[in-house]
């Protein structure tokens, strides 16, 4: 009785020892391995409504935390330009420089693939689009990634739209626990990009309620959304009529063609005759927001006109004089 008890005793405490040695051994392998792998994490530049009206002016999202030894990419989610950029110091910035579409230095890919503070860091345009033909010179990419080596919090900006799109890249030392998965970010993304259709749906209401038909809007924008629309798209006017097209937006630029388009960067500067306009080759060249542009329409007619820089989207209208 005394052995088969010693038996037991013995084979209990084996089973023991060997589930603590297997516990201790899971526990040693997991810990490895959080400290050793590495995770590659998804960030959507952009978004847009189905009818890419409405582009929301966001990085989703916008706070990521991730281990040192971890990746980021950025993928293109919308049809409208932005840009990855990390100005050096990885700090926050009360100003960002105005985007400079003949820069090289805000157009095309610059710093390598790991992340260094100490250096200046931009992605190119990123877009789900084929950029301009008027800009052969740009970059164009649908995704840009960073491996992150060192711990630190590193903000980042689209220099298109500036301090209004704007991002942060939290990295804590290899092994810590992740506060969020991909799924969960995911997650809030989808929800973030709906709220920002919804919010820009009902900015182009509101400025077409505005809108008249001797004075249309080129755009629209807050600080969330831009809104890719001449508001009113259509409009019926008499010969010898005027019309003002307006860029109210805070950072988007936009042109008003009539006719073919003007070639290369020639699209960017002004042509033809706005004060007695009659039909064929009219454009506007750029209108930086805050500026307008007046037409005189003295023939009747039907007259489409497009933004050259985003007629891709659906930015495009129409006068009928007569």
């Amino acid at each position: 009785m005394d052995l088969h008890l010693g038996l037991r005793a013995r084979r209990l405490v084996a089973v023991l020892l060997a589930a603590a040695v297997a516990a201790l051994g899971l526990g040693l392998a997991g810990s490895a391995q959080a400290g050793a792998s590495t995770r590659h994490w998804k960030v959507w530049v952009g978004n847009q409504s189905k009818n890419m009206a409405v582009q929301g002016m966001r990085f989703l999202p916008g706070q990521v935390w991730i281990d040192a030894g971890d990746t980021v990419s950025w993928v293109a989610n919308a049809a409208e330009i932005h840009t990855v950029t990390f100005f050096k110091g990885g700090q926050k910035q009360t100003t960002v420089p105005p985007f400079d579409p003949t820069s090289a230095k805000q157009t095309t890919r610059m710093g390598g693939t790991v992340y260094d503070a100490g250096k200046y860091f931009n992605s190119g345009i990123i877009t789900t689009g084929n950029g301009l033909s008027a800009f052969p010179n740009w970059e164009i990419f649908s995704r840009y990634t960073l491996k992150f080596t060192h711990e630190g919090n590193f903000t980042y900006y689209c220099l298109v739209h500036g301090v209004m799109m704007t991002g942060t890249i939290h990295v804590r030392p290899d092994g810590t626990a992740y506060p969020f998965t991909q799924q969960q970010y995911n997650k809030r993304a989808t929800a973030r990009a709906a709220a920002l259709v919804q919010n820009g749906q009902r900015l182009i209401a509101s400025t077409r309620a505005k809108s008249t038909a001797h004075h249309v809007f080129a755009g629209a924008e807050n600080s969330k959304v831009s809104v890719m629309r001449f508001l009113r798209g259509t409009v019926h006017i008499p010969v010898g009529t005027k019309i003002t097209f307006d860029d109210i937006t805070m950072a988007t630029p936009h042109t008003v063609t009539f006719g073919p388009e003007p070639p290369g960067p020639a699209v960017l500067g002004p042509s033809g005759h706005p004060n007695s306009y009659k039909g064929g080759a009219l454009n506007s060249g750029i209108i930086l927001p805050g500026q307008k542009f007046t037409v005189t329409f003295m023939k009747a007619g039907t007259f489409p006109y497009i933004c050259a820089l985003h007629d891709e989207m659906g930015m495009v209208g129409t006068v009928k004089v007569g």
